[in-house]
């Protein structure tokens, strides 16, 4: 993509998704239910330092439904001055972080459907959660989520590797806070700082993505 309209009308099909969500007790709950269970899976890489900010970033960006709407209001007013002056590696970012964030919400939220008869999702069982997790019936969109995570992580171990990138995120601090815009800017920035201390982010993709990816490929062929 090349064109700031493309960018801005791609970026908005996806934060209307977003939109449709309300982050109910519930779903928070879910949403806090499943950060442990992620947390939980990849423990030994989450022990690691240089791993740890790169998961809780996933993390976060995955199942943090406690501020999401108002990120989401905050990109769709700074949509188009970002289109118009941001690179498009940074832009790139926010289009698959955009998808990832709108296709999670709606994961999570058939998700929440298929589990309406749990009293509490606080003490939420693995058995449970995987048997609403396969009564989905949604693999390709479940490798999409995963796609997405491997897309994102490409495009920011890309932009780590250009010194201008920081230079502009540094840069933008006070004018991003100033408009308004300083949650869209310190997810940048996290992101960046991330993927920045790892020597090879593959070290920290390649184990988590193909976990889950066996993890997903079991909760579907699972036996009722």
């Amino acid at each position: 993509m090349t064109h700031a309209h493309e960018y801005h009308n791609l970026i908005l099909s996806h934060l209307e998704k977003v939109k449709r969500t309300r982050p109910t007790p519930e779903f928070k709950a879910l949403q806090a239910w499943q950060a442990n269970r992620l947390l939980n899976t990849h423990m030994a890489l989450y022990e690691q330092p240089r791993f740890r900010p790169a998961m809780d970033f996933f993390k976060d960006e995955l199942y943090s439904a406690e501020h999401f709407h108002r990120r989401n209001d905050q990109l769709i007013r700074a949509l188009p001055l970002m289109c118009r002056t941001m690179p498009a590696s940074v832009l790139d970012v926010v289009v698959s972080a955009a998808e990832l964030h709108g296709l999670s919400l709606e994961l999570d939220a058939l998700l929440l459907h298929y589990l309406g008869n749990e009293p509490n999702l606080n003490e939420l069982s693995l058995k449970s959660w995987v048997a609403a997790y396969r009564a989905c019936q949604n693999p390709v969109d479940r490798a999409r989520q995963l796609d997405l995570i491997e897309l994102l992580g490409t495009e920011l171990k890309t932009i780590v590797r250009k010194p201008m990138i920081r230079s502009l995120l540094s840069w933008a601090t006070v004018p991003a806070r100033l408009a308004g815009y300083d949650d869209i800017h310190q997810f940048v920035c996290r992101g960046y700082d991330a993927f920045d201390q790892l020597d090879n982010p593959d070290d920290f993709l390649i184990p988590v993505l193909t976990v889950e990816r066996q993890l997903s490929d079991e909760w579907f062929s699972a036996s009722t």
